[in-house]
């Protein structure tokens, strides 16, 4: 459900509007938690989860209308000066910035929620209220929301009706760099599946790890995940540049490919928390520049479709990477599915070195280039 939800409320934010895609995310949420708190069935549960997964995509909802605001910020300084060096360079960094900050919060969620449910909260159906509370919270925050005005050209402003709900497909196969960063984004997501399918058993063989330790475990992760979107992303590009953002990557492929193998075979779990902790800031270095990246390749009107596409991707990865770290365990419960992992990452390493830079960067600066080249420019006002 995930998978066409995603595709399908992606490409709908860029017909209808993201804060009215928002709206039906929070809506569908508190439908989903509705249902939980009427129903004490597996089957009722089950029915509790078609709504939100469906529905609730408000992630990517989010990432696309950071990228609207980034592109009419980027609109009203290139109207008031000639852009440059610098100024591109500052306008990549703060693309990185913003969608640090949003990853930040997502992390902090992490940590909070575990936190919450093991201290305060204490049962289910006060969680399910507090979980519906907090819901509409964010339908108060998504009313609020600012409008933005952004100008497409006469290429991309064309008449919705002739657009179709694949157009995010057909760009995301039809462009390069989409393509290359489909390519990685897949490969990272079947990494991360198929390391957990042995990782969660190891933490109980390894350290009798029990719920009150997965929830500070969480927490931790949570916590790191934040702090690497929010703040170390961007003092790392601002440090080293937007210009070796593809030396920044491979640095991070090395560490998430030698770090999963470190912490799986680690008999010392001070130490398994310092290596996850080095394991997920490389992952949200990466998750922000390619985050930021994406941004660039489709222009507003399209750019919630790619994003759907994007996570309807890395959805169909979540359903592949267990099956096949199940098949490796039957191979070799460890050996065949940690190894798989790390190839996957020197894979990855190879192909960042290998084509970041053309397909990625280079094809979003062409992008831009012709865009600017063509005549005639129209209002679109995205909500």
């Amino acid at each position: 459900l995930s998978l066409i939800g995603s595709a399908f409320v992606g490409r709908m934010s860029d017909y209808y509007g993201r804060r009215t895609c928002l709206f039906i995310g929070c809506i569908a949420a508190i439908m989903g938690l509705l249902i939980n708190a009427c129903t004490f069935s597996i089957e009722g549960m089950w029915w509790g989860m078609v709504p939100g997964s469906l529905l609730q995509q408000n992630f990517s909802v989010l990432k696309a209308l950071f990228a609207d605001y980034h592109s009419a910020l980027e609109q009203a300084q290139q109207s008031n000066a000639s852009s440059t060096a610098s100024g591109s360079s500052s306008l990549s960094a703060a693309r990185a910035s913003s969608v640090g900050k949003l990853g930040m919060s997502i992390g902090l969620s992490f940590m909070v929620g575990p936190l919450l449910g093991g201290t305060i909260v204490k049962g289910y159906d006060e969680a399910v209220y507090i979980a519906i509370f907090f819901s509409m919270v964010s339908v108060v925050f998504v009313a609020m929301l600012p409008s933005v005005k952004i100008e497409t050209n006469s290429k991309n402003n064309q008449p919705e009706g002739k657009k179709g709900y694949s157009s995010g497909l057909l760009l995301a196969a039809s462009n390069p760099g989409a393509l290359f960063l489909m390519l990685m984004r897949t490969c990272m997501a079947l990494a991360y599946h198929i390391f957990y399918t042995i990782w969660t058993v190891s933490l109980k063989t390894r350290f009798d790890f029990g719920p009150a330790d997965h929830g500070k475990f969480m927490s931790f992760v949570g916590l790191s995940y934040a702090l690497s979107q929010g703040f170390v992303a961007k003092k790392v590009i601002s440090f080293f540049g937007p210009s070796q953002k593809v030396r920044i990557i491979m640095a991070c492929c090395i560490a998430l490919g030698i770090g999963r193998y470190c912490v799986y075979h680690t008999q010392s779990l001070a130490l398994v928390y310092v290596l996850f902790g080095l394991i997920i800031t490389a992952l949200g270095i990466v998750n922000t520049i390619l985050t930021a990246d994406t941004s660039t390749l489709a222009p507003p009107s399209d750019i919630g479709g790619l994003y759907g596409i994007f996570e309807a991707v890395e959805s169909s990865a979540g359903i592949a990477g267990p099956i096949v770290g199940g098949f490796l365990a039957k191979i070799s419960p460890v050996t065949a599915p940690l190894m798989t992992v790390v190839l996957l990452y020197l894979f990855l390493f190879l192909l960042v070195a290998g084509g970041y830079e053309s397909y990625v960067i280079n094809g979003c600066q062409n992008s831009i280039l012709n865009d600017e080249k063509l005549n005639g420019k129209a209002g679109k006002k995205v909500t």
